[in-house]
Protein backbone atom coordinates (compact mmCIF):
# COMPACT_ATOMS: atom_id res chain seq x y z
CA UNK A 1 0.00 0.00 0.00
CA UNK A 2 1.52 3.56 -0.48
CA UNK A 3 2.73 5.93 2.08
CA UNK A 4 -0.34 8.17 3.36
CA UNK A 5 -2.89 5.19 3.24
CA UNK A 6 -4.65 4.35 5.84
CA UNK A 7 -6.49 0.87 6.30
CA UNK A 8 -8.85 3.32 8.50
CA UNK A 9 -9.54 4.89 5.40
CA UNK A 10 -13.55 5.04 4.51
CA UNK A 11 -12.64 3.57 0.60
CA UNK A 12 -10.38 1.02 1.84
CA UNK A 13 -12.56 -0.22 4.38
CA UNK A 14 -15.84 0.05 1.95
CA UNK A 15 -13.40 -1.58 -1.10
CA UNK A 16 -12.51 -4.44 0.99
CA UNK A 17 -16.24 -5.09 2.98
CA UNK A 18 -17.55 -4.65 -1.13
CA UNK A 19 -15.09 -6.89 -2.41
CA UNK A 20 -16.65 -10.32 -0.87
CA UNK A 21 -19.73 -10.08 -2.83
CA UNK A 22 -19.12 -6.71 -5.48
CA UNK A 23 -18.38 -7.18 -9.01
CA UNK A 24 -15.55 -8.86 -10.87
CA UNK A 25 -14.22 -8.77 -14.06
CA UNK A 26 -14.81 -11.89 -15.38
CA UNK A 27 -18.57 -11.31 -14.18
CA UNK A 28 -21.67 -13.32 -15.69
CA UNK A 29 -23.68 -10.66 -15.55
CA UNK A 30 -22.94 -7.46 -18.33
CA UNK A 31 -25.87 -5.91 -17.77
CA UNK A 32 -25.06 -5.36 -13.97
CA UNK A 33 -21.49 -4.05 -15.37
CA UNK A 34 -22.85 -1.62 -17.71
CA UNK A 35 -25.07 -0.51 -14.81
CA UNK A 36 -21.75 0.29 -12.24
CA UNK A 37 -20.11 1.88 -14.89
CA UNK A 38 -22.93 4.00 -16.02
CA UNK A 39 -22.38 4.74 -11.92
CA UNK A 40 -19.13 5.29 -12.19
CA UNK A 41 -19.54 7.78 -15.13
CA UNK A 42 -22.11 9.64 -12.13
CA UNK A 43 -19.61 9.84 -9.77
CA UNK A 44 -16.63 11.42 -12.11
CA UNK A 45 -19.85 14.28 -13.54
CA UNK A 46 -20.89 14.85 -9.26
CA UNK A 47 -17.08 15.67 -8.71
CA UNK A 48 -16.35 17.77 -11.99
CA UNK A 49 -19.53 19.57 -11.20
CA UNK A 50 -18.43 20.62 -7.98
CA UNK A 51 -15.05 21.43 -9.35
CA UNK A 52 -13.03 18.80 -7.86
CA UNK A 53 -10.76 16.63 -9.72
CA UNK A 54 -10.71 13.28 -8.70
CA UNK A 55 -8.50 12.01 -5.82
CA UNK A 56 -8.73 10.38 -3.00
CA UNK A 57 -9.71 12.82 -0.44
CA UNK A 58 -12.27 14.32 -3.11
CA UNK A 59 -14.12 10.28 -3.46
CA UNK A 60 -13.67 10.06 0.34
CA UNK A 61 -15.15 13.05 0.74
CA UNK A 62 -17.44 12.14 -1.76
CA UNK A 63 -18.44 8.96 -0.12
CA UNK A 64 -18.78 10.05 3.03
CA UNK A 65 -21.24 12.64 1.94
CA UNK A 66 -22.86 9.79 -0.04
CA UNK A 67 -23.36 7.23 3.33
CA UNK A 68 -24.87 10.32 5.16
CA UNK A 69 -27.38 10.77 3.02
CA UNK A 70 -28.26 6.93 3.03
CA UNK A 71 -28.23 7.10 6.64
CA UNK A 72 -30.45 9.79 6.53
CA UNK A 73 -32.86 7.83 4.27
CA UNK A 74 -32.96 5.21 6.45
CA UNK A 75 -31.37 2.74 3.76
CA UNK A 76 -29.10 -0.51 4.91
CA UNK A 77 -28.10 -3.27 2.03
CA UNK A 78 -28.65 -6.70 2.73
CA UNK A 79 -26.51 -7.28 0.21
CA UNK A 80 -29.24 -9.44 -1.25
CA UNK A 81 -29.88 -7.31 -4.20
CA UNK A 82 -28.10 -4.61 -6.10
CA UNK A 83 -29.83 -1.61 -5.46
CA UNK A 84 -29.38 2.18 -6.75
CA UNK A 85 -26.90 2.81 -3.47
CA UNK A 86 -25.35 -0.63 -3.70
CA UNK A 87 -24.25 0.24 -7.33
CA UNK A 88 -23.27 3.75 -6.53
CA UNK A 89 -20.86 2.48 -3.21
CA UNK A 90 -19.24 -0.41 -6.01
CA UNK A 91 -18.65 2.79 -8.52
CA UNK A 92 -16.91 4.34 -6.24
CA UNK A 93 -15.19 1.09 -5.07
CA UNK A 94 -14.42 0.57 -9.05
CA UNK A 95 -13.05 4.20 -9.24
CA UNK A 96 -11.07 3.74 -6.21
CA UNK A 97 -9.26 0.76 -7.55
CA UNK A 98 -8.70 2.00 -11.11
CA UNK A 99 -7.29 5.38 -9.46
CA UNK A 100 -4.61 3.45 -7.39
CA UNK A 101 -6.58 4.68 -4.26
CA UNK A 102 -6.96 1.40 -2.56
CA UNK A 103 -4.50 -1.78 -2.94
Amino acid sequence: MRSGFSANCPLVRLTHAFDSFGLREDSSAPGLVAQVDQHVAGVRDSLSRDGLPLTRRSLTHYLQGFLDGCRERGWHSDGADYDWETLRLLAVCRLAREEGFVC
